[in-house]
């Protein structure tokens, strides 16, 4: 089954924008079925659109920056709980159904989707008035494509991580070493390319981060310094290949070498990092959480690490995102146009910028570096 609409995107103007300048612009609200969507993931497709995670309503949005349209897929499961995306090498997007036990391979020139059932763990499969109705424990909730031409993914409920290679069909689970509470892992763990030929992965319950090398399948795990930091944003920098981390609860960024496995912590809390949160919100006229809980980061165009300030939690309901000058350690954060926003994503594929989903105003967002200047 599929259900699309198109729907032209407000667009948004910052109050920020209209006093002084906003490096944001909103687009939406994003289409949904519910009042509340879900946006978190946004992914670029090889023509330029932005395909929008859509995790409570179980769609997918498709954007277009050239034109402001919105047009909108429900997946095959209602249902689903889709992941967060990342595409294969013929274009192809991919997720998995958190709930449906599954993968789900969406076709970005027409938005049909197709599902291939991850064979651990159904619980339960039938029909019921011609819906498909699968459902299983491995809890998978993010996706990356690796370099050996393969689908990695986590699988939380299996305390594990797995592996499906599109070409074959042939499917394989790797156990996470020392693993406990994947559940967790699959609320909050986030899966990306890693230096080289691997994969890394977010193993927040236990305060690590994971690296799996895509040949050997050999799992290398960093130890977070600080207890209890909750690591669950990561992201390999490409500049050199560093592994950078978002502490939630340690109110941290860390950056990892993964050669030498050294890792370097950089405190946001303090006198200056909270009263610059609380500061942005006045001036912006945005009002969140101040306290600087970072959750997915990566490096943009411009070589400074750009992270989301929002615990990866609608609870937390930050509202900034922020800007680290890895040279000079300077930090600086801007609040997004809509109060208590949650950026549960960015993505810096398009040079310049920096785009996110905001769930709790169900928009997007896109954040100009020059205008940050």
């Amino acid at each position: 089954m599929l259900a699309a609409a198109t729907v032209a995107a407000a667009l948004v103007p910052s109050s920020a924008a209209a006093t002084g300048g906003s490096p944001f612009t909103e687009y939406g609200p994003v289409p949904s079925s519910l009042p509340v969507g879900g946006v978190c993931e946004v992914e670029f497709d090889h023509n330029g659109k932005l395909w929008v995670e859509q995790y409570l309503s179980s769609q997918v949005a498709r954007f277009d920056p050239g034109t402001g349209q919105f047009q909108n897929f429900d997946t095959p499961m209602p249902l689903s709980v889709p992941g967060g995306m990342d595409l294969d090498g013929q274009g192809n997007l991919w997720m998995p159904g958190v709930t449906s036990n599954s993968l789900i391979r969406v076709d970005t020139s027409d938005g049909t989707m197709s599902e291939v059932l991850l064979p651990w763990a159904n619980a339960f499969q039938t029909e019921v008035l011609n819906l498909p109705l699968h459902v299983g424990l491995g809890l998978s909730n993010d996706i990356a494509w690796g370099a050996d031409n393969a689908l990695w993914f986590t699988l939380g409920g299996l305390d594990s991580i797995g592996r499906y290679d599109p070409a074959t069909g042939a499917f394989s689970k790797y156990p996470v070493p020392g693993e406990i509470l994947g559940q967790v892992h699959s609320l909050f763990g986030i899966m990306k390319p890693g230096p080289g030929r691997t994969i890394v992965f977010g193993v927040p319950q236990m305060n690590k981060i994971g690296m799996v090398d895509v040949d050997t399948k050999a799992i290398t795990q960093f130890t977070m310094p600080t207890p209890l930091s909750f690591p669950v944003g990561v992201r390999t920098a490409p500049s050199d290949g560093s592994i950078w981390v978002g502490e939630s609860l340690g109110m941290k960024i860390a950056r990892i070498n993964a050669a030498t496995g050294q890792i370097t912590e950089y405190p946001l809390l303090g006198v200056h990092g909270l009263l610059t949160s609380i500061l942005g919100d006045l001036l912006g006229g945005s009002l969140g959480n101040p306290l600087p809980m970072p959750g997915p980061i990566a490096e943009g165009s411009d070589g400074n690490i750009y992270v989301s300030i929002s615990f990866p939690a609608a609870f937390a309901l930050g509202n900034q995102v922020m800007r680290f000058n890895p040279g000079t350690g300077e930090v600086k954060m801007w609040p997004t146009p809509s109060s208590a926003s949650y950026p549960c994503d960015i993505n810096v594929h398009d040079p310049g910028k920096v785009w996110m989903g905001l769930l709790t105003p169900n928009k997007i967002a896109k954040f100009d570096m020059a205008a940050a200047n």
